[in-house]
């Protein structure tokens, strides 16, 4: 038999099976996810009729003889390039665009595809369209540690997006609060002496000294203020008695007395500046940054009466006690006090006019402006009025935020913040529309560092008595800081030379609601709609990477499965891993190309043809072999 007859035979197989592979490519064209194949041909064994011989000294080398036994199929290969991404619309359509497979299950059978078609089956499964094998991915759970933000599972779970299923409402447990408040606006009430981060150094008469400002006392002129040395080798202070006003400059006019290191000391009340010798030397220390007095007069009497006013900040409740400082001692004591409440929004409670001092002593009452924002001094209960001391509204920031309670009811819930010294800011937390709810914990003190972070806890528990409206009593978490969110300390409130820019940022309350919609995002994390304005994260999609992506099997229906060539399935999430991101509402297009299929349809045609020559011409050839014993 003809060994071109059988090369011929080979011949028209192999290129068959090429027609076969273009063919299948064609045919899908408009497969979404399909992978084209492409055929590679291989030359067969060859029959050796002699072999090769070395060269030698009388004569060269020589090649061997061989005839070729025809062509084989070497490999059918699968391409796994990227193919086109078209938009659907479809929200339940995915397309990834880089390396993975989806994960699919039939039963206990992992399947591979890179077709997103997908549906949501009776049971609200996401599912590959045509064959309902279920789509995998990673159940999102709310990290306890950050209520902001949701970890990924770490098991592959079917996943089923419930549209139409309604949401419990969730109390609200944290409120965070983000941003700046402005450290050059002034004290907002006339808080006396700015004691806060007080500290003069200096060296004198060859010693060095640290002077502390004393807060002023409460007992007699002579507690006005008090400077303290620090210094090891040459302790001293200087007491400083309340004297009277300077009508020109509303400054204190101090008498002064030195002891210890100091051996003199003078306050001139027109600068503000004082004096302190020693050992011979001067310094001269400007006080005038550390007042922060609203002088008053009584002109009701004659002659008229000067006072110092100033408030102290109590801190624990918020409360504030009014001080008028004046040259003539009275019974009560130098300075006359007044304990005034406050509401929780900050504004003066004070119902009705209240002396000063005490009844008998001062005559001078205080009555709350018809805004609370201010207290009117008068000469008697119903007297000439003396003096208006209003807060310093642009001293003060407040933002709102809704917070809920059990039952999904929603409540205004209004933080403001009132500096109230040198980076001392206190804060106080209300609800404006509920008078009915009392809420415990409502104030505090924060305080900052000379970089303007926050220093201390920053964080504050706010009891509030929801049962008034038959839900459960809540305690929210009041954050300034963002340690409840493992956030930097600049992610917080912060105190710079900027304006008030600080707003509640978050809170994990709301009401119940009800899924109407959801999306797949770039990471492949599809989050629910919900119509209480809640977007939450359900599941990540799973994707799977292998080692030798041509190595997977082909099994029908746009799937793949692990093969012994292909690698085991990495699987992880999108965007993670090498893995690509997700195009929601899109699918993956075939990757054919039918410019090249129509080239390979023409030289497969043209190598059958040829092939089919090949074995006609050999049959001539046996024919008249066989006719030559005729």
């Amino acid at each position: 038999m003809l060994r071109s007859l059988m090369s011929g035979v080979s011949g028209v197989k192999g290129h068959q099976v090429s027609l076969d592979v273009v063919g299948n490519n064609i045919a899908n064209v408009n497969t979404a996810g399909y992978k084209r194949s492409s055929l590679t041909f291989q030359d067969l064994l060859y029959q050796t009729a002699s072999g090769a011989m070395k060269p030698t000294n009388e004569r060269g080398g020589i090649n061997a003889q061989q005839v070729g036994l025809g062509v084989q199929v070497g490999a059918i290969e699968v391409l796994h390039t990227q193919g086109n991404t078209q938009y659907t619309g479809s929200r339940t359509d995915m397309a990834i665009q880089g390396d993975g497979y989806f994960v699919v299950v039939d039963g206990n059978n992992k399947l591979y595809t890179r077709a997103g078609n997908f549906i949501l089956d009776a049971s609200s499964n996401l599912v590959h369209a045509g064959t309902g094998y279920k789509v995998q991915g990673y159940a999102m759970e709310r990290d306890p540690v950050d209520p902001t933000s949701f970890t990924q599972g770490s098991q592959l779970v079917d996943i089923n997006i419930p549209v139409g299923d309604k949401m419990e409402a969730r109390a609200t447990e944290v409120a965070g609060f983000r941003c700046n408040l402005d450290s050059r606006v002034s004290t907002y009430l006339p808080m006396g002496i700015l004691k806060n981060d007080v500290e003069i150094n200096f060296s004198l008469g060859g010693n060095d000294y640290s002077l502390r400002v004393n807060d002023p006392g409460t007992t007699g002129p002579s507690g006005f203020m008090t400077l303290t040395s620090s210094a090891p080798s040459a302790v001293g202070s200087v007491g400083l008695t309340f004297a009277g006003i300077n009508a020109t400059t509303g400054l204190p006019i101090l008498t002064t007395t030195p002891a210890g290191g100091f051996t003199a000391a003078t306050f001139d009340d027109t600068t503000g500046q004082l004096t302190v010798t020693a050992g011979g030397v001067d310094k001269v220390i400007d006080l005038k940054e550390y007042f922060n007095f609203t002088m008053v007069t009584d002109s009701t009497v004659t002659p008229a009466v000067n006072y110092l006013a100033e408030f102290d900040d109590v801190t624990a409740t918020g409360e504030r006690i009014l001080r008028l400082w004046h040259q003539t001692p009275a019974t009560a004591g130098n300075p006359f006090e007044l304990t005034v409440q406050m509401n929780n929004d900050g504004t003066f409670n004070l119902p009705t006019a209240t002396e000063i001092g005490g009844a008998g002593t001062s005559g001078l009452f205080a009555k709350v402006t018809e805004n609370g924002l201010g207290l009117t001094i008068t000469n008697g209960a119903a007297g000439g009025l003396v003096a208006t001391v209003n807060q310093t509204l642009p001293s003060v920031h407040s933002t709102k935020m809704d917070v809920y309670d059990s039952l999904g009811n929603p409540y205004t819930l209004e933080v403001s913040w009132e500096k109230i010294d040198n980076n001392q800011w206190r804060w106080r937390a209300w609800l404006p529309n509920d008078a009915g709810i009392t809420l415990t914990g409502n104030t505090g003190i924060l305080e900052f560092t000379s970089d303007g972070k926050l220093q201390g806890t920053g964080t504050a528990d706010l009891l509030l008595n929801f049962s008034a409206r038959g839900a459960l009593d809540a305690t929210i978490k009041l954050d300034f800081s963002g340690e409840t969110f493992k956030k930097d300390l600049m992610e917080g409130v912060t105190q710079y030379g900027v304006s008030h820019t600080t707003k509640a940022y978050y809170q994990d309350g709301y009401s119940m609601g009800v899924m109407t919609d959801f999306a797949t995002g770039k990471d492949g994390t599809i989050t629910g709609v919900y119509n209480n304005g809640v977007n939450v994260p359900l599941y990540r999609v799973a994707l799977a990477l292998f080692a030798n992506s041509a190595g997977l099997t082909k099994m029908g229906n746009t799937v793949f499965a692990e093969s012994n060539n292909s690698g085991m399935a990495q699987i992880g999430a999108a965007m993670t891993g090498g893995a690509g991101e997700i195009a929601g509402s899109s699918v993956e297009m075939s990757n054919v190309d039918l410019t090249d299929e129509f080239t390979k349809l023409i030289t497969s045609q043209r190598g059958f043809q040829a092939n089919a020559r090949m074995i006609t011409t050999s049959d001539q050839v046996l024919e008249e072999l066989i006719n030559l014993k005729r």
